[in-house]
C-alpha cells in the first residue's frame, strides 16, 4: 500500500531538509569601526576639567599632526565620523568641499585637523556628524555631595586636579601621536570611565542624583551609536573621531554589535 500523499510528502521534506539545514545564511562583512579618542584640540574648555591647551597651528604641531593623518589613513576608512550633530552635515560638508578646493583654512579643531585631512587623503567625498547633544549636570551632583557625600567630593576633585595636571602636561611636552596612544591606551580608557561609575553611587536611595547624570551621559552616547550605525553599510570601515571620555561606552557599544567589528587604534598610532 502506498504512503497517503501528505505523509509521502512529509517524508520527502524529511530526507531533504538536512542538507537544507547545513546550508548557512550568507552573512554581510562586519562593519569594521575604529574610534579614536581624542583631546580637543581647539581647547574650548566645554568639559568639566579645564585644560591650558596648546597651539596645533605651529609647524611643529602641523607636521606631528600630518604624521598621525598619515598613520590613520592605513587603515583606509570608507567613511569619517565626527562630533558634530547631524543637523550640521549640510554646514560641514559645504566647508570640507571648499578646503578640498584650496578655499578653506584648516582651524585648530579636530574635525578639520584630523577629519578634514584625511577625508582629503582618502579622496572620501563626505564627512559624517554622530554627535548628540544632552546636559550633564555634574554640578547637581556635586552641591548634593558636599552637603552629604563629602568623601565622594574629595576624591572626584582630586581626580579632576591629576587628570587636568598630567594632561596639560603630556599636550606640552609629547608629541600629538604620543598623546593620541596615551588616550587610546585600554588603561586609559577604564581610568577614564572610573569616575562615572563612583559618580553613580551618590544619592543612592535618596533622590539617586549620581544615576540619574550618569544615566544622561549613557543616554548621550546610545544616541552618538545609533547615529553612527544609521550611516554604516555592510563591509564599510568607519572611523570616529570623538572626545576621548566617549570612547569606552562607545567602544562596549560596537563590540556588543553583532554587525560591528572593533578595530583598535593603537595598531595604527605606532
Amino acid at each position: 500500500m502506498r504512503p497517503p500523499l501528505t505523509l509521502a510528502l512529509l517524508l520527502g521534506l524529511a530526507r531533504v531538509s538536512p542538507s537544507v539545514a547545513q546550508t548557512p545564511p550568507v552573512q554581510p562583512p562586519p562593519v569594521q569601526v575604529m574610534i579614536l579618542g581624542v583631546f580637543h584640540f581647539a581647547n574650548p574648555n566645554a568639559d568639566y576639567a579645564k585644560f591650558q591647551g596648546i597651539d596645533v597651528l605651529t609647524p611643529a604641531r602641523q607636521a606631528e599632526i600630518a604624521q598621525v593623518a598619515t598613520q590613520l589613513g592605513r587603515f583606509r576608512p570608507t567613511k569619517i565620523a565626527i562630533e558634530r550633530v547631524p543637523a550640521e552635515a549640510d554646514s560641514i560638508n559645504d566647508d570640507y568641499r571648499r578646503y578640498l578646493t584650496g578655499a578653506f583654512a584648516l582651524t585648530r579643531n579636530e574635525v578639520h585637523q584630523l577629519g578634514f585631512r584625511l577625508g582629503k587623503q582618502l579622496h572620501l567625498a563626505q564627512l559624517y556628524p554622530v554627535d548628540f547633544q544632552e546636559g550633564l549636570s555634574i554640578d547637581s551632583v556635586m552641591a548634593y555631595a558636599q552637603l552629604h557625600d563629602t568623601a565622594f567630593a574629595h576624591r572626584f576633585q582630586r581626580i579632576i586636579a591629576d587628570v587636568t595636571q598630567e594632561l596639560d602636561r603630556r599636550q606640552r611636552d609629547e608629541t600629538i601621536e604620543a598623546n593620541l596612544i596615551f588616550l587610546n591606551d585600554p588603561a586609559t580608557i577604564l581610568r577614564a570611565h572610573q569616575p562615572y561609575a563612583d559618580m553613580a553611587t551618590v544619592g543612592a536611595r535618596d533622590g539617586y542624583v549620581g544615576a540619574r547624570v550618569v544615566s544622561q551621559w549613557y543616554d548621550r552616547n546610545l544616541h552618538i551609536f545609533a547615529n553612527l550605525a544609521s550611516t554604516a553599510q555592510p563591509g564599510d570601515r568607519i572611523l570616529l573621531i570623538i572626545g576621548m571620555g566617549h570612547t569606552p561606552i562607545l567602544r562596549e557599544l560596537v563590540r556588543s554589535h553583532a554587525g560591528m567589528q572593533l578595530v583598535e587604534a593603537l595598531d595604527y598610532l605606532h
